[in-house]
């Protein structure tokens, strides 16, 4: 969820009960309000009838509005405001009125005065200020609701320019972070913080690059030097004993060879120093890897079948599309004896290597680690498998090893 969204959420929620309490209380205090007038003029009109009563004119008779009776000793009714419903004929129905009863003497004469004012008037109007204030509450609810969407675009547009900017940022362009001052203290604070980090990790990126370029050719050098005074040495058919060690020599320099074009490999991979993109066909890569090992095959008296379920396309760096596919049919044909069955199918998003076996692979969790050799054999240096997880990562794409059928296969889904 975005925090605009739990933002709002909390916004209207508390705007929201706000304004239901607010209109609770104004209800209650226009009520309060209404009522209050009410009771002062019933006793406005109590004194104008006792006033009438003492000057000995004819105090008006008007029921339910009105209405003054002489005491004779009966049974006095409570004094006091208070509500109750008379039957009305014509609305041939109960409505409330408020009344206020009292009992006074006049010139030795008991009287009870009541007078009454009927409610019907004072709910409508209550009804009226309640749907005016409803509606009132529900238009600025919807004007705060627009206010609020409209200025929290504003207000983070300076935000979305900065993930934009970092989106867009690439350590082999070697760009700066270009993002414009935004006049809001916060974000600009964001931005000198994410210039500083960019350029600090671009001057990083730049060294190890250096270093890796100046490890290949230091180290490229001297191996080659030392194959090469090998190799004339054996041309110079020296004795059997020395013949022996200079091959054990002439292996360990090779695999050293090896190993170091591996690790730097997988460096470059790590420092993403493979940027170009291109639309690659994995059906062409795949065809032409399985033509370059097809002497190693045939010697081997491997078959190799390709069985595609549909195109298989990517855009991706052309060179480590065919280092993957290389590595994983490699491994396959490496793990494969003499006479086996080799299939690398492919579909729209998956591309897999089977071999046949007769086990799963003992800690499939660490096959994908560096170093990690199956079945302790002598001529892979354990990083193949490192290397193509190295390339998926890259691309957000899934390697994952399985067991089925007696097939050990690899399996590369893109897209994750």
């Amino acid at each position: 969820m975005k925090l605009l969204e739990i933002n709002n959420r909390i916004f209207f929620r508390f705007t929201g009960l706000l304004l239901l309490i607010g209109a609770a209380l104004f209800y209650w205090a226009v009520n309060r309000i209404i009522r209050r007038e009410i009771d002062e003029k019933l006793l406005v009109n109590q004194q104008r009838t006792v006033q009438l009563l003492e000057q000995g004119r004819a105090v008006p008779q008007f029921a339910p509005i009105v209405e003054v009776r002489m005491m004779t000793g009966g049974a006095y009714r409570p004094g006091g405001y208070r509500d109750t419903l008379i039957y009305d004929p014509v609305e041939k129905e109960n409505e409330p009125y408020r009344q206020l009863v009292a009992q006074v003497e006049v010139s030795g004469q008991s009287y009870e005065i009541t007078n009454r004012t009927s409610l019907v008037e004072s709910e409508d109007l209550l009804l009226a200020i309640g749907i005016c204030t409803l509606g009132l509450a529900l238009l600025l609810f919807i004007g705060l609701i627009w206010l609020n969407r409209r200025s929290a675009q504003r207000l983070w547009q300076p935000f979305h320019r900065q993930l934009e900017a970092l989106r867009q940022f690439s350590l082999a362009r070697s760009e700066t972070l270009g993002i414009d001052p935004s006049g809001i203290d916060e974000f600009d604070e964001l931005r000198d913080a994410l210039q500083q980090l960019t350029d600090k990790v671009q001057a990083d990126y730049r060294s190890l690059k250096a270093f890796t370029e100046n490890a290949s050719h230091e180290l490229q050098t001297p191996l080659a030097i030392i194959r090469s005074r090998i190799e004339s040495l054996i041309e110079c058919d020296p004795p059997e004993e020395q013949m022996h060690a200079l091959g054990t020599i002439y292996e360990a320099v090779n695999r050293l060879s090896r190993l170091n074009r591996s690790l730097l490999l997988l460096t470059k991979i790590e420092n993403r120093q493979f940027g170009e993109t291109v639309q690659v066909s994995f059906d062409e890569v795949i065809r032409e890897q399985v033509d370059m090992l097809a002497e190693l095959t045939e010697s081997e008296n491997l078959r190799i079948d390709l069985e595609s379920a549909g195109s298989l396309n990517a855009d991706a760096n052309r060179s480590l599309v065919e280092i993957l596919v290389k590595n994983l049919l490699e491994n396959a044909v490496r793990y494969s004896r003499p006479g086996d069955r080799i299939v690398v199918r492919s579909g729209p998003d998956f591309l897999m290597f089977s071999n046949p076996g007769t086990a799963p692979l003992e800690q499939p969790d660490q096959l994908f680690q560096r170093f990690h050799k199956i079945s302790g054999h002598n001529a892979s240096l354990g990083l193949g498998l490192a290397i193509v997880k190295e390339i998926c990562g890259v691309y957000g794409w899934a390697v994952a090893y399985e067991f089925s059928g007696g097939m050990h296969a690899f399996r590369v889904r893109l897209g994750g």
